[in-house]
């Protein structure tokens, strides 16, 4: 087992143990502890991706080398951004600001559109490369040319997001408009709930 990918593995298991006895216990600290644990694994495999330019999370030295150089990199700053969000989220919790946070995100929320719009980019990078270097007719037909469109597709979405959230910070008021003529199941206000619920926590 490599060094940092020991690390990083320990920091996400004790982190998900620490989730799971403090639901158990009722112990709210121990579930706040457990998610800035695995912001930290998560973050740390991040790191180590763009330090290195290799893949996080290899449990050996040889694994996953086709994956060097750009796609690591990727997967590395995606990471960061991830692991970013739970250590965000952990401080955010013990210090009792999550909801208002929440509440302020639900009303401007430039920063998740941006944040989302970056991991649309990144998933849609990671689609369009060819880090194994496959050639086959086959291969290039039936699977590199459908995931290139689709990972153009969601490097679009990306962009559209990044745009959506550029747009509520400059103009809210017309933001707030476009928003509220949207079909109810594309309005993220029930993201709030979902979390909630998904935490377990209460107001």
């Amino acid at each position: 087992m490599r060094f940092f990918a020991f690390f990083e593995y320990l920091a996400v298991f004790i982190g998900i143990i620490a989730i799971v006895a403090g639901k158990f216990f009722a112990l709210s600290k121990g579930v706040y502890l457990g998610i800035f644990l695995i912001g930290a694994g998560i973050a740390l495999g991040g790191f180590e991706s763009v330090w290195t330019r290799r893949m996080c999370f290899r449990n050996s030295e040889d694994k996953w080398e086709a994956y060097a150089g750009a796609p690591a990199m990727v997967v590395g700053l995606m990471a960061l951004l991830v692991g970013g969000g739970f250590i965000a989220s952990a401080y955010l919790l013990a210090d009792g600001q999550w909801y208002s946070t929440v509440n302020y995100l639900t009303r401007r929320p430039a920063p998740l559109l941006a944040a989302g719009g970056l991991l649309l980019i990144g998933i849609g990078v990671l689609m369009m490369l060819n880090p194994r270097g496959r050639t086959g007719a086959a291969w290039i037909v039936f699977v590199r040319i459908p995931r290139w469109l689709l990972g153009l597709v969601l490097v679009a979405a990306g962009f559209t997001g990044i745009g959506l959230g550029v747009w509520e910070w400059l103009d809210p008021t017309a933001f707030d408009r476009f928003r509220r003529g949207l079909p109810q199941p594309l309005d993220w206000r029930g993201w709030e709930r979902w979390v909630r619920g998904l935490l377990g926590l209460r107001r």
